[in-house]
C-alpha cells in the first residue's frame, strides 16, 4: 500500500484512531480492534496498523478509553511519610503495578487524619480504580470510619487494619515479633525488661504491647509493668524522654524495646548522649533501617517483610478491581530477628 508522505508530517496531538483509519484504509473500530490484539482481526491487516501506529508515535487517549472500559489504570496510596520502610512498601507495590500496567497516585498524610482525609478526596476526584491505604485515622475515629465506609471503591489497608470492618488487609505478625524480642533478651538472662510504645489509637502499637505483656506468663520472671510506659510526645522524642524516665529509676530495666523505628532512634539518642548508660543496657526495636547497622549503640531487630506487604496489598486490590471474588484477606506477614 502507498501513503503519501505528507500524511505522515502530522501533529503528535491529531493522531488518532481515525487518523490511522484512514492510513490503513480500514474502519476506526477495526483499528480500536488490532491495537488490543483482538484475534478477530486478520495479521496482516493488524500488523499494518500496529505499523502506523508505531511511525506515529501513537499514544492511547487514556481518558477517552477509561470512558469505555471505566477504569483508569491508575491506582491511589497513602502513605504517612516516605521515611523508613515505607521505601520497601512503596517498591513493593510498584513492582506489581508496573506488571499489570497500572500508575500510582500517591498522597502522604504525615499521620494526619484530616489530612489522610483530604489525600483521599483528591484520589477520589481523579478517578483511581482502587486505593492502598496505611490508615492512620485510629480504631476508634467515628470521623475517619464513617468517611472510608462510604468510599465505594475497593480498599486494602497495610501495616494497620480494622478489626470490625471489611477491608482486607495487610499487615505484619505484631504480637509474634514482640514474643520474639522478650525470648531474646531472656535467654540473654535480662530479668527486668522495659517497654516504651506510642499513645496512638492503632492495632500496630497495641498487638505489640500485647504481645510484649503476654510474653511473661510462660516466663521463669515477672512483668514489670511500671518499666511500660509512653510519653504525651511522639516519635524520637518519645523515645528519648521515656528512656529518661526508665533509667533514672531506683532499679532500672536492663534492657529496653522500642516499639517503632523511630521510638528506637529516640533511644539512641540518649544513650549516645548519656555514654556512661549506654553499657548498662540491651537495646531492641521493631524495624531495620538501612543505617542501624552504623550506629554506636547495637540494636537487635524484628525486621518486617515490607516489600512483600506492598506486594500482597498490589496483588489484592487489582483482584478485587478486576472483579474477582473471595473473602475478605486478612494477611499477618512473619517478622525476624536481626540481632547485633
Amino acid at each position: 500500500m502507498q501513503i503519501s508522505l505528507s500524511l505522515w508530517r502530522v501533529n503528535k496531538m491529531d493522531v488518532n484512531l481515525k487518523y490511522i483509519a484512514k492510513l490503513a484504509n480500514v474502519s476506526v473500530s477495526t483499528v480500536s480492534r488490532a491495537l488490543r490484539n483482538d484475534p478477530k482481526v486478520k495479521e496482516d491487516t493488524k500488523e499494518r496498523i500496529n505499523m502506523i501506529a508505531e511511525k506515529l508515535n501513537y499514544v492511547p487517549n487514556q481518558a477517552a478509553k477509561s470512558l469505555v472500559t471505566r477504569q483508569t489504570k491508575t491506582l491511589g496510596l497513602v502513605l504517612p511519610n516516605l521515611r523508613t520502610f515505607m521505601h520497601d512498601i512503596f517498591d513493593g507495590i510498584e513492582k506489581v503495578c508496573s506488571k499489570n500496567d497500572y500508575n500510582i497516585l500517591l498522597g502522604i498524610s504525615d499521620g494526619n487524619p484530616y489530612k489522610e482525609m483530604k489525600e483521599l478526596k483528591l484520589l477520589l476526584e481523579k478517578r483511581v480504580d482502587g486505593i492502598i491505604l496505611f490508615y492512620v485515622g485510629g480504631v476508634y475515629n467515628r470521623e475517619s470510619l464513617e468517611f472510608l465506609s462510604n468510599i465505594s471503591l475497593p480498599i486494602v489497608l497495610i501495616d494497620r487494619y480494622l478489626p470490625n470492618s471489611n477491608f482486607d488487609f495487610v499487615v505484619s505478625n505484631n504480637e509474634g515479633g514482640s514474643r520474639m524480642l522478650v525470648d531474646y533478651l531472656v535467654n540473654k538472662g535480662h530479668e527486668k525488661i522495659g517497654f516504651i510504645y506510642q499513645l496512638e489509637d492503632s492495632t500496630t502499637i497495641k498487638e505489640r504491647l500485647n504481645g510484649f505483656s503476654h510474653s511473661f506468663i510462660d516466663k521463669p520472671i515477672s512483668l514489670h509493668p511500671e518499666y511500660i510506659i509512653a510519653d504525651e510526645c511522639m516519635g524520637m522524642e518519645n523515645g528519648y524522654r521515656c528512656t529518661n524516665k526508665l533509667l533514672s529509676m531506683k532499679e532500672p530495666p536492663s534492657a529496653i524495646v522500642g516499639s517503632t523505628g523511630d521510638i528506637t532512634l529516640g533511644v539512641v539518642k540518649y544513650l549516645i548522649e548519656n555514654p556512661e548508660m549506654s553499657k548498662k543496657v540491651t537495646l531492641c526495636g521493631f524495624d531495620d533501617f538501612e543505617f542501624i547497622s552504623f550506629l554506636k549503640i547495637p540494636v537487635t531487630t524484628v525486621t518486617q517483610q515490607t516489600g512483600k506487604m506492598g506486594e500482597k496489598a498490589a496483588e489484592i486490590i487489582l483482584k478485587r478491581i478486576n472483579g474477582e471474588e473471595f473473602n475478605r484477606q486478612k494477611i499477618f506477614l512473619n517478622t525476624n530477628l536481626f540481632e547485633r
